[in-house]
C-alpha cells in the first residue's frame, strides 16, 4: 500500500526547513527539489508563503524567510545595563542630557513574560482609543494607517477607534487622555509625547488601577508598570547597528556628525546611546556634533546649513537615526555640488531614492511602522482574555545598497529591491499593508 501523499502543512515545512539559520538566499529550484515538490505544486505554495510573508524573494530566482517567519524567531533584548552614557568629544554641540537605561544584547528571559488577561476580558465591539504623540512625520502619520489597517482586518470586532493628536506636547496628550476616557473607551492605546513627563506617567498609573487596560505602540512611559503590553522594535538594534556599519564602513578612521531625532523622545535617547557606546569602542573614530532634527527633512537640512556655514569640514560620515531628517541632510549636500559623505538612516522611500540615485554608502534601518496593526491584534487578544507577551518587538531589517556590506553587517534586504521608485518620497516602506488591501505598497510596485 502505497504511503499517503504529504499534506500541504507538511510540504510547507519543508519548504521552510530548507533555510539555514544566516538565511541565506536559496535558488527556487533547489528549495522545491529538496522538499521533494513538483513545479506545479511547489510554484503554488511558494506564490502563497511570499504573499503572506513567510518567503520573500531576495533576487532573481532566489528565496529567503520572509518577516512573518522571522517574528517566530525573534525575542525582544531590552534588558538593562548599568554602562553609564558615553559623552562625546569635546568638540561637540551637544551631548545627551537624558539617560535611560541602554538595550543589552544579551537574551532577558524577564523580557519575554506574559500577562494574563483575563481581568479585561469583555464582549465585542470595542471602542478604542488611541493617544498619538503626533502626526509631525510621515511615519507618523504611516503609524495611524496601520493602526487603521488593522480595524479593518478585525472584521467587526471594534466599532470605532477615536484617535487625538497631542503635536508632540505632553500637556496636550494628558488632555486627549482624559478626553478619551470621557468616551467610554475600552482600551487605552498609546505613543507617548515624552518620555520624561511625569504628569502623563502619572495618569496612566491612575487608569491602570482604575482596571483600563493600556497597550503602548513605538513610545512608552518611563515607568511601564501601567502597561498591560508594549508594541515596539529595538531601538538599540537601529543605534547600534547603524553605527557599527557607519564604523566600519570607514574603516575604523573618520569624523562624525549625529543627526539624532525629537529630544526628549525614548526612540531618539535609546539609539542615541547605543550609537554613543559603539562609536566610543572605535577610538579613531571622532563625533563632532549632536545635533536634534524632530525628525523631519527640515530637521536635517538645519542641522547640516548650521554646521557647514560655520566652516566645519564636510564630515566623513553623518549618523542619522531615521530618514526623516537624513533626506534633509542628502538634499543639502547634493544642493551644494558637495562630495555626499556615507549616512545611515531609513524608513522614508526618499533615502533610498537619493542615495541609489547620487551613489551614497548608506545603511537602512527601518523603524516598522506596521507595528500599528500588530498593536491592534493584542489589544484585541487582551480583551478577550488571551494570555499576551508584555513586551512585543517587530522585527527591524537591516537595508544595504549592493557592495557596501562590512565585516559584522549584512544586509537583510539590499536597497535596490527594497526601494520603491514608482511611489512617493514620503511613503513609509515598513508600513506592512494598508487600509482596503491586503497587498503592501512594496508589493503594488510590482
Amino acid at each position: 500500500m502505497a504511503p499517503p501523499a504529504p499534506s500541504n502543512i507538511e510540504r510547507i515545512a519543508a519548504i521552510l526547513a530548507g533555510f539555514d539559520h544566516q538565511n541565506r538566499p536559496r535558488p527556487t529550484q533547489v528549495v522545491l527539489a529538496e522538499a521533494g515538490l513538483s513545479r506545479s505544486t511547489g510554484f503554488g505554495l511558494i506564490r502563497a508563503l511570499t504573499q503572506t510573508g513567510w518567503l520573500e524573494r531576495a533576487d532573481h530566482g532566489l528565496l529567503r524567510l520572509g518577516p512573518r517567519a522571522a517574528e517566530l524567531s525573534f525575542a525582544p533584548m531590552e534588558a538593562p545595563t548599568t554602562r553609564a552614557p558615553v559623552a562625546v568629544s569635546a568638540r561637540a554641540s551637544r551631548t545627551p542630557e537624558t539617560t535611560i537605561p541602554m538595550d543589552d544584547p544579551i537574551f532577558d528571559a524577564a523580557l519575554v513574560r506574559s500577562v494574563d488577561t483575563t481581568a479585561f476580558r469583555a464582549p465585542p465591539p470595542y471602542v478604542f482609543g488611541f493617544s498619538n504623540a503626533s502626526t509631525s512625520n510621515p511615519w507618523r502619520r504611516a503609524l495611524v494607517q496601520s493602526l487603521t489597517y488593522g480595524q479593518g482586518v478585525a472584521r467587526g470586532q471594534i466599532s470605532r477607534i477615536e484617535v487625538r493628536d497631542a503635536g508632540d506636547d505632553p500637556a496636550q496628550q494628558l488632555a486627549d487622555i482624559d478626553a478619551l476616557i470621557e468616551m467610554g473607551i475600552d482600551l487605552l492605546l498609546i505613543s507617548i509625547a515624552s518620555v520624561t513627563d511625569r504628569a502623563v506617567s502619572n495618569r496612566l498609573a491612575e487608569l491602570a488601577d482604575s482596571g483600563l487596560p493600556i497597550v503602548a505602540v513605538d513610545r512608552r512611559p518611563q515607568d511601564r508598570a501601567s502597561l498591560v503590553s508594549f508594541v515596539t522594535a529595538s531601538d538599540q538594534r537601529i543605534g547600534r547597528m547603524s553605527a557599527l556599519w557607519l564604523a566600519e564602513h570607514l574603516k575604523g578612521q573618520g569624523r562624525v556628525w549625529m543627526l539624532s531625532g525629537l529630544e526628549g523622545a525614548s526612540p531618539t535617547i535609546r539609539r542615541q546611546q547605543a550609537a554613543l557606546a559603539v562609536f566610543d569602542a572605535f577610538p579613531g573614530i571622532h563625533v563632532e556634533n549632536v545635533s536634534y532634527t524632530d525628525w523631519t527633512a527640515e530637521g536635517g537640512t538645519k542641522a547640516v546649513r548650521q554646521l557647514l556655514e560655520a566652516e566645519a569640514p564636510a564630515p566623513d560620515g553623518v549618523w542619522c537615526d531615521s530618514g526623516l531628517q537624513g533626506v534633509g541632510s542628502l538634499r543639502h549636500f547634493a544642493g551644494r555640488n558637495m562630495p555626499i559623505p556615507a549616512h545611515t538612516g531609513g524608513d522614508v522611500n526618499e533615502m533610498y531614492k537619493l542615495c541609489l540615485t547620487h551613489k551614497v554608502p548608506m545603511a537602512g534601518l527601518d523603524y516598522p511602522a506596521a507595528m500599528g496593526a500588530r498593536a491592534i491584534t493584542v489589544a484585541l487578544d487582551i480583551l478577550k482574555g488571551t494570555l499576551v507577551p508584555q513586551r512585543v518587538e517587530v522585527p527591524v531589517q537591516v537595508v544595504l545598497p549592493r557592495g557596501c556590506e562590512t565585516a559584522s553587517v549584512r544586509a537583510d534586504i539590499w536597497a535596490e529591491l527594497h526601494v520603491a521608485w514608482d511611489l512617493t518620497g514620503d511613503t513609509i516602506l515598513s508600513q506592512g499593508p494598508t487600509a482596503g488591501t491586503g497587498r503592501t505598497k512594496r508589493e503594488r510596485t510590482g
